[in-house]
């Protein structure tokens, strides 16, 4: 009985001794933590918000957010949940809080954070919508989480090359809905203008040429891309 005691004595010791370190490891390093995941989503925003033509933001850059207490101040919706929007048609979900912000020409942009299921798990992404008079027209776009994507594969959505077939997008192609070419039926081009013009007037993205083998990823983002559009199209246009 005395050695029983003895070894429970010795376990609950190092278990303490490791809770206690462990609590003073995250209490010194969390601020840094949080600091850091502030400083990649406030890069996000101004990433989405850069006309990806001209290489210029599309606000004015004293109201780009340089804080916390500066991007709350943007906040255009939130809930408690996490969650603003769920589409049962495209199974994305958009995120809370979304922002709002005006461009130089007065026009309003929305910055949406939103996932669906990739081959391995939420892939999740940023993306700024501008308010034109002929409907919205989405601006950029960030992949942001793909962790769990397959290395090689899936995981290449993360590539600038990569992101860059998904936007800009206009109106009437967001309005259509988008599919990836594979979905699509659109066999790849090497022709640039092709596949700019498929983006823009049939909403069809071409990845299977640079992303050989993974559907599911690329099915993700423009399943978010939509879901976001719908949340919208149903939240702005009402």
């Amino acid at each position: 009985m005395r050695e029983v005691l003895k070894t429970g004595l010795i376990l609950f010791v190092f278990t303490l001794t490791a809770g206690l370190i462990l609590g003073l490891v995250y209490s010194i390093t969390s601020p840094y933590i949080g600091k850091a995941e502030l400083n990649f989503k406030l890069t996000s925003i101004k990433d989405v918000m850069t006309d990806p033509v001209t290489g210029e933001l599309l606000i004015s850059p004293e109201d780009l957010p340089r804080s916390l207490e500066e991007l709350e101040q943007k906040i255009y919706k939130s809930d408690d949940s996490g969650i603003l929007y769920t589409s049962t048609k495209y199974g994305g979900r958009v995120h809370s809080p979304a922002y709002l912000f005006t461009s130089r020409d007065d026009k309003e942009i929305y910055v949406l954070e939103g996932s669906a299921i990739g081959y391995g798990g939420s892939v999740v992404c940023v993306a700024a919508f501008v308010k034109e008079p002929g409907g919205f027209r989405m601006n950029a776009l960030r992949v942001i989480s793909y962790s769990q994507e397959t290395p090689g594969l899936g995981a290449k959505i993360g590539e600038e090359e990569v992101m860059r077939r998904f936007y800009p997008v206009p109106p009437e192609a967001l309005e259509k809905g988008l599919r990836v070419n594979k979905d699509a039926g659109v066999v790849p081009t090497n022709d640039s203008e092709r596949i700019k013009y498929l983006r823009e007037h049939e909403g069809v993205i071409q990845t299977s040429d640079i992303m050989t083998g993974a559907t599911l990823t690329p099915r993700a983002v423009v399943n978010t891309i939509n879901t976001m559009y719908e949340f919208l199209r149903g939240e702005v246009d009402e």
